[in-house]
């Protein structure tokens, strides 16, 4: 007799979370997307037309969670703006945004897709965690009411935010993280009231997150090692080549080695923009990068990296 899917899903995850245990190393691969932008068009279009947009990006995304979970990655980033792009209007971008949820509500999208108010990319990311038995890192817009009695509600009522999500193996939502620091092209979006510091525990260290222009300030990027003591920062990242900027592969590199911690930097991939350069960055330098100003495709990367750095014998 062949067991359950359910069934099938707690064992595997229960395997995976052995072989973390039984080692001080992980596997965890990044991927650099060529991201399917939409049409320019003078009036936000349908909910349908946002979602089927949404669903080509994913789409790609999918075969790279597909081949690093078959590679044996226990975690993949991918990058901000990954899933719809950017440059958008406050009124363009309300057609691709959700309600994500605080992680505390315990939720599986993939199972249980209509707890909350309708959320069709989070339930596809779920299930790509689940499916694969892994850990998918993913940037989406997020969406929540508000009203007069709040005197920083916008005038339209809502708040908008470039948002990362994090589903672990079981497809369950761990984290949540609202950037802070925004880019001066980003007016689509509201940056919450306080700067948040999120953390989650996995079977191969502690982890933090944050969002691309936010690797530049204290908070958060900063209190996460220094105060919360994270083993390995996500970040998921739309990074220009030009400045403000740094070159990102560099900057990245040079920013994991000085604050001693793994840095899993996943950017999004347009040369015209000058989008490119991601890596598996370790306090000893790089693990895996990859910089591509010609070709126009996507890359996936995967290394080896120490759970706990700081305890390692060649920890810098």
């Amino acid at each position: 007799m062949l067991p359950s899917q359910p069934l099938l899903h707690a064992a595997v995850f229960a395997v995976a979370v052995l072989q973390a245990f039984a080692s001080d190393t992980f596997t965890a691969a990044v991927y650099e997307h060529a991201v399917i932008l939409p049409d320019a068009t003078d009036q936000p279009v349908s909910p349908d037309d946002a979602l089927a947009l949404m669903n080509k990006n994913m789409d790609v995304l999918e075969g790279a969670i597909k081949e690093a979970a078959q590679q044996g990655a226990h975690i993949i980033v991918t990058p901000e703006d990954g899933i719809y792009g950017w440059r958008f209007t406050r009124e363009d971008i309300y057609p691709y945004l959700e309600d994500i949820p605080d992680p505390a509500v315990n939720w599986i999208p993939c199972t249980d897709p209509t707890r909350f108010a309708r959320a069709p990319v989070q339930e596809r990311l779920s299930c790509m965690a689940r499916n694969n038995s892994i850990y998918v890192v993913a940037n989406i817009g997020d969406k929540k009411p508000c009203n007069s009695s709040d005197p920083s509600c916008p005038s339209d009522g809502r708040y908008q935010y470039n948002t990362d999500v994090v589903f672990d193996p079981e497809g369950k939502l761990v984290a949540r993280y609202h950037k802070y620091n925004l880019f001066r092209r980003e007016t689509q979006f509201d940056y919450p009231k306080e700067p948040e510091a999120v953390t989650f525990e996995t079977p191969f260290g502690k982890f933090g997150i944050f969002t691309c222009f936010d690797i530049l300030f204290r908070e958060p990027a900063v209190v996460l090692v220094s105060e919360l003591q994270v083993d390995t920062v996500l970040f998921p990242t739309a990074w220009m080549n030009v400045l403000p900027f740094l070159t990102a592969v560099e900057f990245h590199s040079a920013w994991a080695m000085g604050m001693g911690v793994n840095l899993l930097s996943a950017n999004t991939h347009n040369t015209s923009f000058a989008m490119t350069g991601s890596g598996l960055f370790t306090p000893e330098g790089p693990a895996a990068y990859h910089y591509d100003s010609v070709t126009e495709e996507g890359h996936l990367l995967i290394a080896n990296l120490s759970a706990c750095p700081r305890l390692s014998p060649t920890y810098p």
